[in-house]
C-alpha cells in the first residue's frame, strides 16, 4: 500500500473501500498536461485575477495529477477549504501513488471525494470547523471537468447543499450547546431519579413495535393502531400523541427530545394516562414536569448525565441517538426493548399534493399557514404507492437519515451476526425508504397477529414494575454537584477578575499570559468536570473568541503585544461567560433541588 493510499484511507475511512478495491495495475494516471501546449501557462490563466474570501469552501471537479489543486492552494487563505471530486476511482488511485498526493493529503485545507455522490462521499465534510465556511464556490478546471460534465455538474450542485447541511448540523451543536446543557441541569433532579431505557432490557423480546409519526398518512392509520393496541408496543412522538389519544389509541411510550418550547406544544390538552416518556436529559423542561415519575431518560452523549449516572453507580447507559427527527430514535428503542419488528406509520417524509406536511390533528396544523410547503421548492421522489411525492429539503435530510438507519439496523446487523430488525413502512402517501419495504395495513396485520397479545401485556406490566421499583439515593450525587459548582465558581471568579483587570489596563502582558495559563490549568484540574464545562456554553464562547482573533490576525501581527493582550482578554471573557452560564443554569433548576 502506497503512502498516499494509507493517508487517504486514514483521513477518509468511509471511502477507503473504493480505493482498496482497485488493483494498482489497472490505475492509469489522468494526464491532462499532454493535451495542453503550455500547462504552466494554462494554470496561471486559470487562477489569474481570482480572489477568495477567508471563509471560502471551493469545489473542484477532477483530480488529475493534483497540480491544479496545488496551484489553487497557493492563492487561498489559510482558513479556506478545497473539496476535490474524482469520478474515476482507478485514476484516483493512480494519483494517490504520487508524492504530490501525499503533500495534499497532509494539507488540512484539502478534502477528497471519489466515486458515487452518496452519503459516504460527503461524510468527509463532517468536521467541527465546517461552520466557518460561509462562502461556497464551484471552480471549473476545464481540462478535467469536460471529461465528465454530468458528474462534476451534479457534484457542484450537491456540494452547496451538503455544505449547508453540515454547517447547520455542526452549527446547532455549537450554538445550542449552552441551551442543551442548561436544560440538562434544569431537568436534573427529575431525570437523575428516572431509569435509563437500558433498565427495561428485553422487556418486549420478540414482539413488534409501531412508531407513529405525525405525517399526513397518520389520519388513515388510526383504525390500524386501534387494532394493534394490545398486539404491539406502540410509541408516539411528541407531535403525534394528540392524534393518537384523540383517536382512541393509548401509546405505551412517547418520545420527545427537542430542547425548545414547541416540544411541549404536542402535549397541551392531551390526557397522558399511563404513557411513559422516553427522553434525553436536554428535553424541554416543561415536558418532564408533565410526566412526574413516568419517565425513562437516556444519558448517552450527554456529559452531565453520563458523569452523574456514573456517580450513582449506574454505568450502563442505552445507546440512543437523536438524528434531527424524533422518530429516528425508534430504531435504538426497538433494539433496547428486544423487539423483532419495527413498523412506521405516519412517517411520510413527504408532503401531500396540496403541500400539507402533517396529520390533521397536530399542533402544527393549529396554525395552518405554518403547515404548508411550496411544491415548487420540493424534490419529487419515488413514493410507496404514488409514482412521485414532494419532499422538501428538511424532509429529504430525514429521508437520507432513515435510509442510513434502515441499512444499519435492517441489513448490516444481520451481516455482523446479530439479530436484525425487520423494518416496514406503512405510510401509503409517503416517500419510498430504501431497505424499508412498504406494507398495507392488511399485510401488516397478518404479520403482527400470530405474535399474540399476552407478550405485550406481560412486557407492559414488567415495565411499570421497573419504574415503580427504581430508586437512587441523593447523597453521592448531591455531594458531586456541590463539588462541580465549587469548581465552576472558582474558574468563573478567576476569569472575570482578570478580564476586568485587562479592560482597565492594570495587567501587564507577562502577568496576563501567566494568569491565562493558570486559568487553563484550573479548567484541566478535574478531567470529568472539565469535560462537562467544555461541552456547554463555554464551547460556543471559545469558538467566537477564536473566530474573532483569526479575523484580527489578518490585519495585524498576531505576535505583537497588542494582539497577545487582546487574546488573553478575549479568553478570560469567554471563560467567564461560559462558566457563568453553567452556574445560571444550576440556579434556575427546579425549586427543591439541593445543589
Amino acid at each position: 500500500m502506497s503512502e498516499g493510499v494509507r493517508l487517504f484511507c486514514e483521513k477518509f475511512p468511509t471511502l477507503a473501500g473504493r480505493v482498496k478495491a482497485i488493483p494498482s495495475s489497472e490505475a492509469p494516471l489522468a494526464d491532462w498536461k499532454s493535451r495542453a501546449s503550455d500547462p504552466e501557462r494554462l494554470l496561471s490563466r486559470w487562477l489569474k485575477g481570482k480572489r477568495f474570501p477567508y471563509d471560502s469552501a471551493i469545489a473542484v471537479g477532477g483530480v488529475g495529477d493534483g497540480s491544479h489543486i496545488e496551484a489553487l492552494l497557493g492563492i487561498l487563505p489559510a482558513e479556506s477549504l478545497v473539496f476535490c471530486a474524482e469520478a474515476d476511482a482507478s485514476r484516483f488511485k493512480a494519483f494517490l501513488g504520487t508524492p504530490r498526493a501525499v503533500s495534499l493529503l497532509n494539507d488540512s485545507r484539502v478534502v477528497f471525494g471519489v466515486g458515487k455522490l452518496d452519503d459516504a462521499f460527503f461524510n468527509s465534510m463532517a468536521m467541527d470547523g465546517i461552520v466557518s465556511f460561509t462562502n461556497a464556490e464551484p471552480l471549473v478546471f476545464a481540462p478535467l471537468f469536460n471529461e465528465n460534465e454530468a458528474y462534476y455538474g451534479q457534484f457542484f450542485l450537491e456540494f452547496a447543499r451538503q455544505l449547508e447541511l453540515w454547517r447547520k448540523l455542526f452549527g446547532t451543536n455549537l450554538t445550542k450547546s449552552g441551551l442543551w446543557q442548561g436544560n440538562s441541569f434544569r431537568n436534573f433532579q427529575a431525570l437523575i431519579h428516572a431509569p435509563d431505557p437500558i433498565e427495561l432490557g428485553d422487556t418486549f423480546k420478540g414482539l413488534p413495535m409501531i412508531m407513529a409519526g405525525a405525517g399526513p398518512s397518520l389520519d388513515e392509520s388510526l383504525d390500524f393502531l386501534r387494532w394493534a393496541q394490545d398486539r404491539a408496543v406502540i410509541v408516539a412522538g411528541n407531535s403525534s400523541i394528540r392524534a393518537l389519544v384523540n383517536g382512541g389509541v393509548r401509546p405505551h411510550f412517547v418520545l420527545a427530545a427537542d430542547p425548545y418550547p414547541t416540544t411541549d406544544s404536542g402535549f397541551e390538552g392531551v390526557e397522558l394516562g399511563e404513557t411513559i416518556l422516553l427522553c434525553p436529559f436536554m428535553v424541554y423542561p416543561a415536558v418532564v414536569e408533565r410526566f412526574g415519575g413516568r419517565i425513562c431518560a437516556w444519558a448517552y452523549n450527554n456529559t452531565v448525565a453520563t458523569y452523574f449516572r456514573r456517580v450513582l453507580g449506574r454505568d450502563r447507559i442505552a445507546h440512543v441517538t437523536e438524528q434531527g427527527t424524533i422518530s429516528a430514535c425508534a430504531f435504538d428503542i426497538a433494539m433496547i426493548l428486544g423487539c423483532s419488528q419495527l413498523y412506521f406509520v405516519g412517517q411520510d417524509l413527504a408532503a401531500r399534493v396540496d403541500g400539507r406536511l402533517h396529520a390533521s390533528d397536530s399542533f402544527y396544523t393549529d396554525e395552518s399557514a405554518g403547515d404548508r410547503v411550496a411544491l415548487d421548492k420540493c424534490r419529487w421522489l419515488p413514493g410507496n404507492t404514488i409514482e412521485k411525492v414532494p419532499v422538501e429539503e428538511k424532509l429529504f435530510v430525514y429521508l437520507k437519515t432513515f435510509e442510513q438507519l434502515a441499512r444499519i439496523y435492517g441489513v448490516e446487523l444481520q451481516i455482523k451476526g446479530r439479530e436484525r430488525l425487520k423494518l416496514f413502512n406503512l405510510s401509503r402517501l409517503g416517500a419510498r425508504i430504501e431497505n424499508m419495504p412498504y406494507l398495507d395495513f392488511e399485510a401488516a396485520q397478518q404479520k403482527i397477529a400470530p405474535l399474540g397479545t399476552g407478550g405485550v401485556a406481560k412486557g407492559w406490566a414488567a415495565t411499570q414494575s421497573t419504574l415503580a421499583n427504581y430508586h437512587v439515593g441523593w447523597g453521592k450525587v448531591g455531594k458531586a454537584l456541590r463539588e462541580f459548582r465549587a469548581y465552576v465558581e472558582k474558574i468563573c471568579s478567576h476569569a472575570l477578575k482578570h478580564a476586568l483587570a485587562l479592560e482597565q489596563g492594570s495587567l501587564a502582558l507577562e502577568a496576563a499570559e501567566a494568569e491565562k495559563a493558570k486559568s487553563e490549568a484550573l479548567i484541566a484540574s478535574d478531567r470529568d468536570f472539565s469535560e462537562i464545562l467544555n461541552d456547554g456554553q463555554l464551547k460556543m464562547e471559545l469558538y467566537v473568541q477564536a473566530r474573532s482573533l483569526a479575523k484580527k490576525s489578518r490585519r495585524r501581527d498576531p505576535n505583537s503585544e497588542e494582539a497577545r493582550l487582546d487574546a488573553a482578554r478575549e479568553f478570560f471573557w469567554a471563560v467567564a461567560e461560559g462558566s457563568y452560564q453553567v452556574l445560571a443554569a444550576m440556579d434556575a433548576a427546579r425549586e427543591g433541588q439541593k445543589v
